[in-house]
């Protein structure tokens, strides 16, 4: 649980909720590319701010479907059923 909390907290302070990801190092900008919780965040403003339709984001989304799949798959590859 304590591992959980803290991936989260880097997961939520690397996604460019309270600070830009332009204003990050270039280590830092990398960083967050790699966090699905980045696109997601960017997805919110642009749709709460600038009422975003579809066409304006489907990069992000194209990203974050293909984050879910790799994920996913990782999980189900990872998984090893344990005999009762």
């Amino acid at each position: 649980m304590s591992l959980a909390f803290f991936a989260m907290m880097i997961f939520i302070l690397m996604s460019g909720l309270f600070t830009s990801i332009d204003s990050m190092p270039e280590w830092a900008k990398w960083i967050a590319r790699c966090n699905p919780v980045t696109y997601f965040i960017e997805v919110m403003r642009m749709v709460v701010l600038k009422a975003s339709g579809f066409e304006d984001i489907k990069k992000h989304f194209i990203v974050m479907s293909g984050m879910a799949v790799i994920f996913n798959v990782w999980a189900i590859l990872n998984y090893k059923k344990t005999s009762s």
